[in-house]
């Protein structure tokens, strides 16, 4: 009897809404909040002419969850003066103390987001998407991706879109000649962005952080480029490398999409599009691409902490010249328990880093696609803490793309 009545009321809530299971999980996320995700949908509703408006408020509220702002509440001023100084501090405890930063706060979006927030970002990208005389070569789903969303990482929300068109109004006259390009306008915002000095210790900032102090890492570098681009109306993503094959360190970089869907890297606030710079220069295993969709092939379990920190994304290293090889290898030694990915490895000064995982097959086998040839790669199963073993022999890709097997 009771579990008729748990379906009866399970039947009566799926009924009487008129969300898709997806969008009422989300919605039922954000608790207190969910007013201001229905205003959006109700606000695109009304008028048929704003039905794919409507779509891309779907997009980016299924696609919420998981997204957050993470950020001292302290005034910009203190935080960028502890940042600057932070690195060379003896006595990290008393610059906190100091300037009274308190703790970090973190602000899930779906509980945080406001309706005016959401719809000003949707009207915006939509303006400069329509304005364009590019934008007929970009279609709906690149555009979802490469210029609506509301974030590019952790940073503080503000409406950046606002504060950079303001940055770049005098672009207009010349983005509404039809002959340029969207790679032509990428290099152009590119020159006028400002240099950068790489510090390490500065965190995810909003877009008016960035420009104000010109400093931090590469991920900031590639985070003003986006913002800046976006706003603008050009489709520009995110990409990464988890770890260099020679370097102990990573690498985030841009890319833009031209008239005919090819994605040309760059690096935002240093070096324009078909120009050389690190993405293009250090050997790489893997290259990833940042998404604002939520991602179903990362796993789930026992992820590497290397690999742990990236949020939705997608494997691209087959856009990329020196990453076209796919070897598959037989498992040759069992694992301490049981697991479901195998994880490649490369190898720095005696440390893993994992940069890339895929599937076991039932014939216990596993197929790596779009790796690089003359690279170490070590085939590792992976357990809580970082903890791992291997699953078969170290082998390389040669020059005829052969698989070799490393002692």
């Amino acid at each position: 009897m009771r579990n008729f009545i748990l379906f009866c009321l399970f039947v009566f809530i799926s009924c009487s809404s008129h969300y898709s299971p997806k969008m009422e999980e989300v919605l039922q996320l954000a608790g207190n909040n969910r007013k201001e995700l229905e205003k959006v949908l109700k606000h695109y509703s009304h008028n048929p002419s704003d039905s794919l408006k409507l779509q891309a408020a779907k997009f980016l509220i299924i696609n919420m969850p998981g997204k957050y702002s993470e950020y001292y509440e302290a005034s910009w001023s203190s935080v960028a003066t502890v940042y600057v100084r932070w690195t060379s501090s003896s006595d990290k405890r008393q610059v906190l103390d100091t300037y009274k930063l308190g703790k970090q706060v973190k602000r899930k979006d779906v509980e945080n987001v406001t309706a005016e927030y959401l719809i000003n970002n949707i009207d915006l990208a939509f303006r400069a998407w329509r304005k364009r005389p590019w934008g007929k070569h970009i279609p709906f789903d690149v555009f979802c991706e490469d210029i609506l969303p509301y974030r590019v990482g952790t940073e503080p929300l503000e409406n950046w879109r606002e504060k950079a068109l303001v940055c770049f109004a005098s672009m207009d006259s010349i983005f509404s000649q039809s002959a340029i390009s969207t790679v032509e306008a990428c290099g152009i915002i590119n020159d006028m962005l400002p240099r950068f000095r790489i510090d390490n210790d500065f965190p995810h900032m909003s877009f008016i952080q960035i420009m104000s102090s010109t400093r931090g890492t590469c991920d900031n570098m590639t985070a003003l480029a986006t913002f800046s681009m976006r706003a603008l109306g050009i489709p520009v993503s995110v990409e990464l490398t988890p770890k260099w094959v020679y370097h102990p360190t990573g690498h985030s970089w841009n890319a833009v999409r031209d008239s005919v869907g090819n994605y040309i890297p760059f690096m935002g606030a240093e070096s324009n599009p078909y120009y050389s710079h690190q993405a293009n220069m250090y050997r790489k295993s893997k290259v990833y691409r940042k998404t604002f969709a939520i991602q179903q092939n990362v796993p789930a379990e026992n992820v590497p902490s290397l690999l742990s920190k990236y949020q939705n994304i997608k494997d691209v290293s087959a856009e990329y010249e020196d990453l076209r090889d796919t070897v598959t290898i037989r498992l040759k030694y069992l694992p301490k328990a049981s697991v479901k990915y195998v994880y490649l490895a490369n190898k720095y000064r005696d440390r893993m880093y994992p940069v890339a995982w895929a599937s076991i097959k039932k014939d216990s086998t596993v197929t790596f696609a779009s790796i690089g040839k003359e690279v170490s790669y070590f085939p590792l199963y992976y357990y809580a803490n970082d903890m791992h073993t291997p699953a078969s022999e170290p082998f390389r890709i040669d020059q005829a793309g052969e698989m070799k097997i490393e002692n």
